[in-house]
């Protein structure tokens, strides 16, 4: 048995991102097993007071801490010496031989370095672009992609920043970003990325070049039925359409305009029909793609389950996003269908892309809506296409057997900690986080007051009310 420790930015039920999931289904593989686990998790869920609380209503421990500052999802408010102080309270409480982390957001950007102190080996997955990046996504406020390592010059302008602040102190934030994730990134025992392209590219923008990476794809268990696809050999018309999949976020990173515009660009927009399945995050987003789709053969399927596309009526599935994503499970559902797939030329889509898989440029309407032409006049080219292997994938027990290599990898060396596993807080360790708490408190009461003389009352009121709304009445 072995006392395992997973870090990660939220976790179900209020969070149910891929991560999130990923993180709770191994913490209940790993206990199922006779391991003990506990996850030291973030929460989306702000308090007017800093929080711990210990939740122990399912398979695994889970000590979960409110930040009590605002805004603190901004690449700027990364850091908090408050959670530091509980993590390394959790740590000294747990005592785990091997910490995983997962995630920065919500909690904090010492995760490693504090493992390390303690003398706790430490595994760290880049599941995201976060540790590269103030805006997280490496997309620009115009939607292009910016493939520049991080810093001042390239980030001056491009980080959220506020009205109040200067080029000097965005310039100041921003080099301590990149020095803090470097750190976390350089200092752990050993990095796992879902594809060895994404990890590499990450370090590359870290200054790491040389840095060993694992791949290792998350568990991926979805299983569907093969597409119905009735037009089978025909060729495309107006009463016979081919008829095109798309499904996910629709999030303006996700590009499913570009799916959109492209229907405008065809040769015979009447032979291509588009079936959406997924939600916009706002009305107003939604109302923007409907009526970017006006006057075009477009189906709005709304909310969905992967289980929902099962033999789902498509003739090929397309993945326009804008975004460099790091896996992909929604190229994994596709896969499953049987269908020839159209994708973005960038991260893990190209990396994992099979003959299956036809990459056309990222956010380019008109290359699309020329391999969508092809498609839809070549039923050959349709048939050989999905008869290519689907991009490969890991089962859980695959998953966990790759992982575990890792961990023993990791549990076999002697560690990089300062001083020996289980090591408590000493006095002076405690009086400089409290000073740095202290700091912290003082920066965010002015910080306060500066966002109040801009109006931003409103805005936290606001959000405060939308979590009271989600929330509902409370119970008797």
């Amino acid at each position: 048995m072995t006392r395992i420790g997973l870090v990660v930015h939220g976790q179900p039920p209020e969070l149910v991102g891929g991560t999130e999931r990923l993180v709770a289904d191994l913490a209940a593989s790993l206990a199922a097993r006779g391991d003990e686990v506990e996850i030291f998790s973030g929460s989306i869920e702000w308090r007017p007071e800093f929080e711990v609380v210990r939740d122990t209503s399912g398979p695994v421990p889970i000590v979960r801490v409110h930040r009590h500052d605002l805004f603190f999802e901004r690449w700027d408010k990364l850091h908090d010496p408050f959670v530091e102080r509980a993590y390394l309270a959790w740590l000294d409480a747990f005592r785990p031989q091997i910490v995983h982390v997962h995630h920065w957001a919500r909690l904090t950007t010492t995760l490693v370095s504090c493992a390390r102190r303690r003398g706790i080996p430490t595994v760290v997955t880049l599941h995201d672009l976060i540790a590269s990046c103030p805006r997280y996504h490496r997309l620009k406020s115009d939607l292009s992609f910016c493939h520049d390592a991080p810093g001042p010059s390239v980030c001056r302008t491009c980080a959220p920043r506020w009205a109040f602040q200067g080029d000097r102190e965005m310039d100041a934030s921003v080099t301590r970003f990149v020095e803090e994730m470097a750190a976390e990134v350089a200092a752990a025992d050993a990095l796992v990325a879902p594809t060895a392209g994404h990890g590499q590219r990450v370090l590359q923008w870290l200054g790491l070049p040389d840095t060993e990476i694992h791949a290792v794809a998350p568990a991926s268990t979805t299983a569907l039925a093969p597409a119905g696809r009735p037009l089978g050999d025909a060729v495309a018309s107006a009463d016979e359409p081919l008829r095109v999949g798309t499904f996910g976020h629709l999030h303006p990173h996700k590009g499913v305009e570009v799916l959109l515009d492209a229907l405008g660009h065809l040769a015979d927009p009447t032979r291509v029909r588009v079936h959406v399945w997924g939600e916009a995050p706002t009305a107003e987003m939604d109302a923007s793609l409907r009526q970017r789709a006006e006057g075009r053969r477009v189906t709005w399927h709304g909310a969905y389950r992967p289980e929902d596309l099962s033999g789902a009526a498509v003739d090929v599935v397309v993945l326009p996003t804008l975004c460099a994503e790091s896996y992909s499970f929604t190229l994994d559902e596709a896969g499953a269908l049987g269908v020839p797939i159209i994708a973005t030329d960038l991260g893990a889509l190209a990396d994992r892309a099979t003959g299956r898989v036809e990459l056309f440029p990222r956010g380019d309407a008109r290359a699309l809506a020329g391999v969508l032409d092809r498609l839809a006049t070549d039923p050959q080219l349709r048939a050989a296409r999905a008869r290519e292997p689907a991009p490969a994938r890991l089962d859980a027990d695959a998953h966990l057997s790759a992982l575990d290599a890792v961990y023993a990898s990791v549990l076999g060396g002697e560690g990089r900690g300062d001083e020996s596993p289980g090591t408590h807080a000493s006095a002076a360790e405690q009086v400089a986080l409290a000073q740095r708490c202290h700091a912290f408190q003082l920066r965010e009461e002015a910080l306060s007051e500066l966002l109040r003389s801009e109006g931003w009352e409103s805005v936290v009121a606001a959000l405060q009310a939308r979590i009271e709304a989600l929330e509902g009445p409370g119970e008797d």
